[in-house]
């Protein structure tokens, strides 16, 4: 009987096995077989060092065998107990439009489903083992504040519990945290050493297999919900907040242009909402959605403190997060935000009696002001367009309607520097548990200030074109440049991408190198997110520097010069 000949050519794991490696890449068919990590690298790991670290690595591949075997039983036992049967085939043209596995490409998903026992969700093994609990802690505790640094609610409101009971009732919400912290962890290394290979190895395996479950249970999911005559009102919250996340998933690990379809779908969902159970005296009405999504009325414990149930906090949550890439993502578009009929209702600065607004200061850290008139300038540039089509520009209409815009920046910005303006977080009661908790400074001016110059550059590229050396445009991109320089973290970059990416672009040749700098000094977290495509998109309008036509250059045919149109958040 022909023995097994340990491997000196294979993979490194094959070879710490003492195992006969096919050197099928990327990964062979031993590792493959058994769901483990598979390593290849030109360099002899650290580890391999014939001794005791070399003893420690095989048991931990032993331990991840044993995992893996655990996993492979569970799905072999819970596919036997038939506990979902099948049903008709899954119609693309069916429910919202949720994205399909085929067009998902940068996760690289199966090819096709054909029935929804192909989305069996209860057939996936959900086994909490250790290392799944550890990455959702990690998400919780590192990942979420890089995603979202200034939402900080605090003890009183519910803090981020609502996040945990939602990963651990939420299939697809759990599967694509999962991967989004592995795939945080597989670009940011908390060690540089050889071990982080391996450690990267085994982050990019449970990345792929965690976002090919979370796009199942979206699919799955959306079919339940479209098959019911009418769709509950949690069941529709749970799955949009699926595919926002989905969304902030999409942009962070493959930022191509499948964001769009995500987008819609989400939008889709968040009408589709509103339709059905927020509108009164048809008016959205957030405050009416809120009350249906909770068994108890909600407890005001004072000004700008409300407790809110795991369900309104999500739905809160998302909700904002969808507004602010719908407003980002139509500069980039060319078309006017599409739930900017929703905007007064649930954007407003006004706090009247039963009214709960939603606050972006609480959400992404700036007021709602700046972000509803970039929202506005993008609707200008539409209609801009659309009259220059038509052969009916009247610029004598365009500059008075850009005027009204300007004016109300320049009263924001005054009323930013008024001593008596506070932010909301300076106005709520202090935490009686501050000591224990890290300070983080008060910056709610300061990134309102950045979204506002960013906004004056935009409204005067729709106005009057390509003009860098626009003595207003050369001074906002000035003072992008000092306000990216005075913030407490260069880590904080990540949550201004986009008017980084607006001051870069029309940024001078003496200035490039700032913004290089400024990418730079992010370290590792640069690869987290899209502020590296910002600096590409930046470099690439940089080369085209006086070959442009400055009549027809604009904000959004830079966010579309890689190829593709992209959403900078």
């Amino acid at each position: 009987m022909p023995t097994q000949s340990k491997s000196f050519t294979g993979c490194w794991t094959c070879r710490l096995r003492h195992k006969k490696c096919d050197e099928t890449t990327p990964t062979c068919s031993a590792c493959g077989a058994l769901e483990i990590s598979c390593l290849y690298d030109k360099t002899k790991p650290d580890w391999m060092d014939g001794g005791q670290r070399q003893q420690g690595a095989a048991e931990r591949v032993k331990i991840e065998i044993k995992r893996a075997a655990t996993r492979r039983r569970g799905r072999k036992r819970e596919s036997s107990q038939g506990l979902l049967n099948a049903s008709p085939p899954f119609e693309k043209s069916s429910g919202v439009g949720i994205p399909t596995p085929e067009s998902s490409v940068s996760l690289n998903t199966p090819s096709a489903l054909s029935t929804s026992q192909d989305l069996d969700v209860a057939s996936l093994s959900l086994s909490q083992d250790e290392r799944e609990l550890s990455l959702i802690m990690s998400y919780l505790d590192y990942v979420f504040p890089v995603l979202f640094p200034f939402y900080r609610p605090s003890i009183l409101e519910g803090s981020r519990s609502w996040m945990l009971v939602l990963i651990m009732k939420n299939r697809g919400i759990y599967h694509t945290i999962i991967s989004l912290t592995s795939f945080f962890f597989s670009v940011v290394p908390m060690i540089q050493s050889s071990d982080y290979k391996m450690c990267e190895s085994m982050n990019s395996e449970e990345l792929q297999k965690q976002a090919d479950l979370a796009i199942k249970t979206v699919l799955h999911d959306s079919l339940e919900l479209s098959s019911q005559t009418e769709q509950p009102l949690r069941e529709s919250a749970d799955l949009m907040g699926n595919v926002v996340q989905l969304l902030s998933f999409e942009i962070i690990i493959a930022p191509t242009q499948n964001w769009m379809m995500h987008l819609d779908a989400a939008i889709v969902l968040f009408e589709q909402i509103f339709g059905s159970y927020g509108m009164e005296a048809s008016s959205p009405s957030l405050p009416k959605i809120l009350a249906q999504l909770s068994d108890a009325p909600s407890m005001d414990l004072g000004p700008n403190i409300t407790l809110w149930t795991a369900n309104q906090a999500a739905f809160r949550f998302f909700s904002t997060i969808l507004l602010v890439n719908d407003i980002i993502s139509s500069t980039s578009l060319e078309q006017a935000p599409r739930l900017h009929k929703y905007h007064k209702f649930l954007l407003t600065d006004d706090r009247s009696p039963g009214d709960i607004p939603l606050q972006l200061e609480d959400f992404v850290g700036h007021e709602n002001w700046v972000l509803l008139l970039i929202g506005e300038i993008s609707s200008l540039d539409v209609w801009k367009k659309e009259q220059k089509k038509a052969g009916a520009l009247s610029m004598m209409q365009l500059v008075q309607k850009a005027s009204e815009i300007e004016q109300r920046l320049r009263n924001g910005l005054t009323h930013l520097d008024n001593p008596d303006h506070s932010s909301r977080l300076a106005s709520k009661p202090g935490n009686p548990l501050a000591f224990f908790l890290p300070a983080s400074p008060d910056i709610t001016h300061s990134l309102t200030k950045i979204w506002a110059y960013a906004a004056h550059i935009y409204l005067h590229t729709v106005v009057s074109g390509w003009q860098p050396a626009n003595p207003e445009i050369r001074d906002n991109v000035a003072n992008l440049i000092i306000s990216f320089q005075s913030l407490p973290s260069p880590a904080l970059l990540r949550t201004l991408v986009w008017p980084f990416c607006v001051a870069g672009c029309l940024a001078n040749a003496q200035q490039e190198s700032t913004f290089r700098d400024l990418v730079m000094s992010m370290g590792s977290l640069q690869m987290f997110g899209t502020v590296r495509l910002a600096l590409r998109i930046m470099e690439d309008v940089w080369r085209r520097r006086g070959s442009v036509e400055l009549d027809d250059w604009d904000i959004a045919a830079c966010l579309r010069c890689v190829g593709h149109r992209v959403l900078l958040v």
